[in-house]
């Protein structure tokens, strides 16, 4: 890089000053060479910040939380959003398979007793976590050890709480660590605990209400959020978030349409007069000679103007645009909800089936992102992992670990028969297992194999038309008894 007599001067004097110089030279050289980072009226206003995750959430993270919760309460589109995006994420649940039979039978019996609010099943507490991390950005699920007392074959439940029960503005050095937005870590960056308020700060003013935050471990907590977002993320943030004004600036639009039609649905006329004794308000006129003015039409009225009289008819502007106008902002809020525009509005009537197809693929691949790296990791098996250690620890397992399966529920065939062949194709070239194809399809194929046996059986049995001979009859029962031994109770 060419210097001058200046920098010359400066490397002799000052050489750091000197070094800095050249640095901040080099720097806004290789700044030219792209055009998202040249300065000038066009970046004006635009206000991009090195700061990290945290830095950038935490002032925002309320107003976000609150605005998109309000949307949900009062949009349509974006209360649809949801539900779509938690129907197809979790459906009916996210179902485990233990390889411990005995264990899975535990399973089932405390997944029906594990809420602590005794409403849902650990299926519901999915659908309800899932659609707090989705409107919030975030959500926490606390683990409630229970006493022998309470009944439980597996002393353990789960507790839901929205993230507001987290203290956001908790930050600082603590003994052995520090704390970011609620979140305490020791020296090397593991996350050791969270400070907490014993009440909800919004709830209601009649329930008391302790806002001093206390600590909670971190083995007691499952803090949901998006941690692929950005590295060294600490919080989350609405998924709504990058659609907010969007569905402001829409629904406000709708509004202004809505008023503009009744406006146009009134029909108003103005008269001009020269008459200086003009006056309005008066009754209108019931004879010829009757000096008062008409101020109403009715149907096949004829009346005559007087001199110096004319009548003008209001004329609304009238749009036929705002079908189009209100198609491109949903389009744009599809794709900040990660829907499909046809999955946000129920209208597919620009669709055919290679396109609701390729749709369907991108917002499938998506929904598995979310529970394969996230989802599941993070909830589910923290929760798995806590359940078989309660259960080793009250005599339910024979280990305190234990390996097992998960399958979300499958999404429905748009072409039932086309699908179903390729998903055989591949099964007769060996290139995907038969249980395998099973699990995706949301079912245990355990179970799935005992029941088709067991159909099998029931129908060969009357079809074959004779009485069965006494081996024959043992060695059917025997085959029913063992297919309903296998099937997990």
């Amino acid at each position: 890089m060419k210097t001058n007599i200046l920098d010359r001067a400066i490397e002799y004097v000052a050489p750091r000053l000197a070094a800095r110089r050249l640095r901040a030279r080099v720097s806004m050289n290789a700044a030219r060479g792209f055009d998202g980072a040249k300065r000038g009226p066009r970046a004006a206003g635009w206000r991009a910040t090195g700061a990290s995750s945290t830095a950038e959430i935490l002032p925002a993270l309320s107003v976000l939380r609150n605005r998109a919760r309000d949307l949900i309460r009062n949009n349509p589109h974006m209360r649809r959003a949801l539900r779509i995006q938690v129907a197809n994420a979790i459906g009916t649940g996210v179902q485990v398979k233990f390889t411990d039979k005995a264990l899975q039978k535990v399973w089932k019996g405390w997944v029906k007793e594990c809420d602590a609010g005794g409403l849902l099943d650990f299926y519901g507490l999915q659908a309800q976590a899932y659609r707090a991390w989705k409107e919030s950005g975030e959500v926490l699920l606390r683990f409630r050890s229970r006493l022998p007392q309470d009944g439980l074959d597996v002393p353990l439940q789960l507790q839901m709480l929205e993230i507001d029960y987290l203290d956001s503005l908790k930050v600082g050095l603590v003994d052995g660590g520090f704390v970011v937005a609620g979140v305490q870590f020791n020296m090397i960056g593991q996350r050791t605990g969270y400070w907490m308020f014993d009440q909800h700060p919004g709830e209601v003013s009649q329930v008391p209400r302790n806002m001093v935050s206390r600590f909670v471990p971190a083995s007691e907590i499952i803090h949901l959020f998006d941690a692929i977002d950005r590295p060294n993320s600490v919080r989350g943030f609405p998924w709504l978030a990058s659609a907010v004004w969007k569905a402001r600036d829409l629904d406000e639009y709708q509004d202004a349409e809505l008023v503009r039609k009744k406006i146009e649905a009134c029909f108003a006329a103005f008269v001009t007069s020269s008459d200086e004794g003009f006056g309005v308000g008066r009754t209108m006129a019931s004879a010829p000679s009757d000096p008062r003015r008409v101020e109403a039409l009715s149907p096949g009225m004829v009346e005559y103007l007087r001199q110096g009289e004319t009548v003008s008819f209001a004329a609304p502007a009238t749009s036929n645009e705002y079908e189009s106008n209100v198609r491109v902002d949903l389009r744009a809020l599809a794709a900040g909800t990660d829907t499909t525009y046809e999955q946000l509005t129920g209208d597919y009537s620009q669709v055919n089936f290679t396109s609701g197809r390729m749709g369907k693929m991108e917002f499938k691949r998506m929904n598995e992102q979310d529970l394969w790296l996230i989802f599941i990791p993070m909830f589910c098996e923290a929760v798995a992992d806590r359940f078989v250690s309660t259960a080793y620890l009250a005599g339910k397992a024979k280990q305190p670990v234990a390996d097992r399966l998960w399958s979300p529920q499958a999404i429905e065939f748009i072409d039932p028969l086309r699908e179903a062949n390729g998903i055989i194709a591949l099964i007769d070239a060996r290139l995907r297992s038969r249980h395998q194809s099973i699990r995706n399809l949301g079912d245990d194929p355990d179970e799935v194999d005992a029941e088709i046996d067991a159909d099998r059986l029931a129908i060969e049995v009357p079809v074959s038309g004779r009485a069965l001979d006494p081996k024959s009859a043992h060695e059917v029962l025997d085959r029913l008894e063992q297919i309903l031994t296998t099937v997990p109770q």
